[in-house]
This record gives structure tokens, C-alpha cells and sequence, in this order.
């Protein structure tokens, strides 16, 4: 393939060096973002326009327009300025092509090496696409499509992080679409998605005209219809559940739970909070002080109504290889309880799958800062040490994580720090980046100074998934949209349709 030539290296107070090399643009049109080629004594260069700065001689000096302007006449009827304007590029150099591989730079290329439009091959080979890979979007200004290995990506975890409104939901639509439709022979995971606001239940419905029908893989579980079966739990989970219980009370309520299960197994039957609290409270081997502390705890997670004598649903009934699980949790306030299923879930999850009895899975968290909070007492953050767990140990067995926030500064730094590969979009907030850079080492300076002036649908992709930070446009998602994407305009026509629908409907039956 022939190479498009667009300008020639040039010396600058700090270029050419190994982390930085302007060129003068002379030829075509460059971009920041778009990525360049060039020759180099150890083989061929790749690097990333990172600015693009338009000078010219007849206007570097303040004094001197203000006074040529002064006559009445502008300096361009006055002088030949457009033979003096030019254009400057400023790169980071990304790595050298050797004949033993790819290299970091340390040496800089020569001044008047010429610079050339980066090929899609050598793009390709760069951040290691895959033809059979993920497919998140499109690399700007070239022709290349986003293609990344569902195992770099997934295995060591992502993170997804932006402001409100930047495509964070929309992104995370894309990469479960991309798991839906994976052949069998191209290796499925199953994904099952926490979903505090209703953002996937979609995928559940059938789909409209124009995109793409997933219900037939998507099982929706609606908040209010969870159970936690308490012949399940363990003490310690119990103990997770309730922050706080002594050695002492640890002791006695898995002595109970014991006994109780044993009689389940003689025929007795699955048991719940009620018969628990009667054990505890019929016992006469438990001191007075650990029996009332303990049937308060559980008179507190009987008032939550989310225990039962089985699980509903079953761990083996939401986890398949290609389909889709959204735990829909819109429709319940209350934080700890919300808590509580995502601990309570997390764990069996996990657990069943250290013994293989389920299919590998992608667990996706979304508004993750509410179930892993960085400054929160255990009680407040029943969920958390669960998900640190699976964000230390998960990669060994097949269970991926997936976190999704808006709040990267609220959100606990083990836990993001343990997620290697992070998909980044518009941000703003100095603390959230501070925050971000602290927890990956792959981002520098200028990377971060990009994501404050991202586009909505715009990321960077840092860590495992590329090596390289990687700046592209995401693709448009096939799925129907989130409820939650509709439009001021659109939601209030709808609200007046539904409304002067139910007067006629009324009218009708008077």
C-alpha cells in the first residue's frame, strides 16, 4: 500500500526527542488523534498526533500588527501572508517496529525525516486488533474498525468511566451485544448486569423497527421479585451481610444455621428468617445478650422482605453462555438492600464458578461507586469486600468485572485499581482524573488533558486490552435505547399521549 505523505520532522526547543516529535505539515491535512509513520535507525516509528498548531510569521508580534492595522488597512491587504502561514504537528512517539518486535523509543529520528499517514496494517499490528474480537468502534481519521480480544479486554477486568451523559450506558450496550452474538465455536461468556436504573431492560423487550431483537437471549429480573433462599447463606456471608457481629454471636448463629440444615436434609424442609429467629430464640445455650443481638439483626433483614426459603432466581438459571441477565433494581430504594443482593449474588457467583459449575461470565456493576465506595463504613458498604475479591481473584477462574461510574473519585481504589483495563470518556472533574490517574499507570499528562475534551461517543482506552492508549469513536449501538435516552421533547409528548389515552379509555367505560 502506498504511504501519503504529509510533512518532514523539524527541530524545536524539545524536538525531536524520544517522547516528543513536531513535524511541519506539508502536505494534506492532519488531525490531533490521528496517528503518523516515519523512518527510524532502528526501524519504522508509529506515533500520535497529540496538537495541531497554525502559525505565521506576519502575525507572531503584537506590536507590529497593531501598528500596521492602524493605517485603516489589514495586514493581509498589506502583505503576501498567506506564502508565511504554517501549519506545526506535535506527536508523542508510541513505539518503534523492529525486526525483534515492537520497542519503546529511546532514541529520537533525525530532523527532515519525512512523516507519513500511519497504515492501517501497521495500526493493526500496534494495539493487536482482532478480526474476531469485541467490536467497540472506529479509529478517527482512518479506516481501521476497534476490534479488541474479548479476553484482554474482559479477563482482567474493565472499568467504564465518564461524567453523566457522555455514553457510558451506551458503550457497555455495544460490548454486550458483541457477547450476544459470539459464535459457540468463538467462545460465549455469559454477562449478567446490575442495573440500579433500568438503563439494559431493554434488551428484554422485543425489539422495533430498525434494531436488532435480543430478548430471546435477555432474562429480566425484576428487584421486587428477588429471594435470597436462607438455607443458602453461611455465617459468612450472614457476617458480610451484618457488619459488626462478635466471634462469640459468629459461633452461635452458624451452630443454629447447622442444626437447622441438617434437619432440612432429614426431610424437614428449606427454612427462612422466621424459623431462624425461633431456633435462636428457643436455645437455651445462647448468653442472653449474643441471643438478643442476634434475633435484632434478624429482625432487621426480615423487615427488608428480600429473604426467603429458596433462591429466586436460581444462580444456574441467569448464568449461560451467550445470554444476558439484567438484575433490574429501579424499582428498589433502599441502598443497603440494593447492597445486600449485589453481596449476596456476587458471592454465589462467584463461588460456583471457582468450582466450574457455571460458564465463565462478565458481571457488569453499574453506578459501581454505590456498591464499592471508597469512604464508607463496612456497614455502608455491605457489597464492596465481595467485589474486591472478585476484582483480586476473579481472572484465575473465568469471572470478569465490570465497572461502570460516573463518580471514579467515590469509587473504591483497590478495586479500580485491580481493573487493568480502563474505557475512558468525557470527564471534567479534577478530582475524578486525579483520582483515575492515581489507579492507572498506563495514563500520563496528556492523555488526561485529551479526556477533558472528549465528545460525547468519544473514549480512551488505556491498560491491558491495547498496551497503548488508544483515542476512538465509538459505534452506534444495534440494540433498542435505553428509556432513559429519550429526549426532554420526547418524554413530555409521551406523558400527554399517555394521559389523553387513559381519558379517552375512561370516558369510553362511563
Amino acid at each position: 500500500m502506498e504511504k501519503t505523505y504529509v510533512g518532514t520532522v523539524i527541530s524545536t526547543i524539545n524536538s525531536p526527542s524520544p517522547s516528543s516529535v513536531d513535524f511541519v505539515v506539508t502536505n494534506e491535512t492532519v488531525h490531533r488523534g490521528q496517528f503518523v509513520e516515519m523512518e527510524h535507525e532502528h526501524g519504522i516509528m508509529l506515533a500520535l498526533i497529540t496538537n495541531v498548531v497554525k502559525t505565521n510569521k506576519y502575525f507572531e508580534r503584537a506590536d507590529s500588527v497593531k501598528e500596521f492595522e492602524a493605517s485603516g488597512k489589514a495586514i493581509l491587504e498589506q502583505f503576501p501572508t498567506a506564502e508565511w502561514e504554517y501549519i506545526v504537528a506535535n506527536t508523542r512517539p508510541l513505539g518503534i517496529f523492529t525486526e525483534s518486535g515492537i520497542k519503546r523509543p529511546s532514541v529520537p529520528p533525525s530532523p527532515g525525516t519525512k512523516v507519513y499517514l500511519a497504515r492501517e496494517s501497521l495500526l493493526k499490528k500496534f494495539y493487536g486488533f482482532d478480526d474476531n474480537g469485541v467490536y467497540l468502534g472506529r479509529l478517527e481519521f482512518h479506516d481501521l474498525d476497534v476490534k479488541l480480544n474479548m479476553t484482554k479486554l474482559l479477563k482482567k477486568h474493565l472499568a467504564v468511566l465518564s461524567i453523566s451523559g457522555a455514553g457510558k450506558s451506551h458503550t457497555v450496550a455495544c460490548i454486550i451485544e458483541e457477547l450476544l452474538e459470539r459464535k459457540k465455536e468463538q467462545g460465549r461468556i455469559a454477562c449478567i448486569v446490575f442495573d440500579p436504573h433500568g438503563e439494559y431492560s431493554s434488551f428484554a423487550e422485543p425489539a422495533k423497527q430498525g434494531y436488532v431483537d435480543y430478548s430471546d437471549k435477555t432474562l429480566l429480573i425484576q428487584g421486587k421479585q428477588i429471594r435470597i433462599g436462607v438455607p443458602n447463606l453461611n455465617v459468612g456471608m450472614l457476617a458480610g451481610i451484618i457488619p459488626g457481629i462478635s466471634l462469640a454471636q459468629r459461633r452461635e448463629l452458624s451452630r443454629i444455621l447447622s442444626e437447622l440444615k441438617k434437619e432440612m436434609r432429614s426431610g424437614n424442609g428449606p427454612f427462612d428468617l422466621s424459623k431462624l429467629k425461633d431456633a435462636i430464640a428457643s436455645d437455651s445455650e445462647i448468653k442472653t445478650n449474643t441471643k438478643s443481638a442476634l434475633l435484632a439483626w434478624l429482625s432487621e433483614l426480615e423487615s427488608l422482605h428480600l429473604f426467603g426459603k429458596t433462591d429466586l432466581p436460581s444462580i444456574r438459571d441467569i448464568v449461560m453462555p451467550g445470554k444476558l441477565a439484567v438484575i433490574d433494581l429501579s424499582d428498589i430504594i433502599d441502598l443497603r438492600k440494593k447492597q445486600i443482593i449485589v453481596s449476596y449474588f456476587a458471592h454465589k457467583l462467584f463461588n460456583e464458578r471457582r468450582k466450574q459449575r457455571i460458564a465463565p461470565f462478565l458481571l457488569v456493576v453499574e453506578e459501581a461507586h454505590q456498591f464499592t465506595p471508597e469512604k464508607a463504613s463496612e456497614e455502608q458498604a455491605v457489597s464492596r469486600e465481595i467485589l474486591r475479591t472478585i476484582a483480586r481473584e476473579g481472572r484465575k477462574f473465568g469471572a470478569s468485572l465490570c465497572l461502570i461510574s460516573q463518580r471514579p473519585v467515590q469509587l473504591d481504589t483497590t478495586t479500580l485499581s485491580q481493573c487493568n483495563t480502563k474505557l475512558i470518556l468525557r470527564i471534567t472533574n479534577p478530582y475524578d482524573l486525579d483520582h483515575i490517574a492515581k489507579s492507572a499507570e498506563a495514563i500520563d499528562k496528556r492523555s488526561l488533558d485529551m479526556i477533558t475534551s472528549l465528545q460525547v461517543g468519544e473514549a480512551l482506552l488505556i491498560g491491558e486490552a491495547v498496551g497503548y492508549p488508544l483515542f476512538f469513536k465509538v459505534r452506534q449501538r444495534k440494540s433498542m435505547p435505553s428509556k432513559h435516552e429519550m429526549t426532554l421533547e420526547e418524554a413530555a409528548i409521551q406523558f400527554e399521549e399517555s394521559v389523553a389515552k387513559k381519558n379517552s379509555e375512561s370516558k369510553a367505560y362511563l
